[in-house]
């Protein structure tokens, strides 16, 4: 019997975006745990975020966990996070290298740590945020900094591995105009919740106008890419800007 508590684990699936195959493996990754796993698959098309909540609801064990149909599980992923966990006294683990709160913060939301979701293992005890279904893209990550900031964060690394494919949601792409959209409600959203990421959000649009302006240059249209490129400036100097701006305009 297993010193570890059972864990509900959450996988949302469409066949519209991901091969039945991978799913198998998925679950088989699953299986391969050595704790007691109570699998939840939550089939639709309402997005991964309305799949998650729903997996949350009818999740009957405290500990709850996400896996993407197109990722799969290292063996001992489960085990190494509930101790983890345990010894650190908090309420989320997710895959990384260990660093301060205020630099996970950073990380998660203007840094690089931002494929993490089927590494999330949640204690529902002291974690009661949800998934927000209106948003298209950040859901995960304002999830995860909700999660972190309330109960704390301990970060394990090697713990799951990423597979991407042709028909994956990520894959699809967004348009420009709704990228942008997205990305300030979901900055909005970011700023309005989770006060330790207030300090980043100037970085955050700096970033966000600098992809936006790129995207513009890649397709020809100068004179947006010049008003966003501006839109950056205006608000720093910032060295991810003075890049783009260089191999947009100072092409080797």
């Amino acid at each position: 019997m297993s010193e570890h508590p059972p864990v509900s684990v959450v996988i949302p699936y469409s066949e519209r975006y991901t091969p039945e195959w991978m799913l198998a493996e998925a679950k088989a990754s699953v299986d391969a745990q050595a704790v007691e796993i109570e699998l939840v698959v939550v089939e639709g098309d309402d997005g991964p975020a309305a799949a998650r909540n729903e997996g949350l609801d009818r999740a009957t064990h405290r500990h709850v966990a996400f896996l993407d149909a197109d990722d799969t599980w290292r063996d001992d992923k489960l085990e190494r996070q509930l101790d983890a966990m345990r010894e650190a006294d908090v309420g989320l683990c997710v895959e990384g290298d260990p660093r301060t709160m205020d630099d996970f913060v950073y990380d998660v939301f203007v840094g690089d740590l931002t494929s993490l979701t089927s590494s999330v293992l949640v204690d529902t005890a002291r974690v009661d945020a949800r998934f927000e279904a209106d948003l298209e893209r950040g859901e995960d990550l304002l999830y995860v900094l909700e999660a972190a900031t309330a109960a704390g964060v301990c970060l394990r690394p090697d713990l799951f591995a990423h597979r991407d494919h042709p028909t994956s949601v990520t894959a699809r792409g967004m348009a420009v105009e709704a990228y942008l959209e997205q990305s300030k409600r979901f900055a909005y959203r970011v700023g309005e919740r989770v006060p330790e990421a207030q300090p980043y959000l100037s970085i955050y649009y700096t970033q966000l106008y600098t992809d936006v302006g790129r995207s513009h240059a890649d397709a020809g249209d100068d004179a947006r890419a010049r008003e966003y490129y501006l839109r950056a400036l205006r608000i720093s100097l910032h060295p991810y800007t003075l890049a783009a701006l260089a191999r947009t305009y100072l092409p080797l």
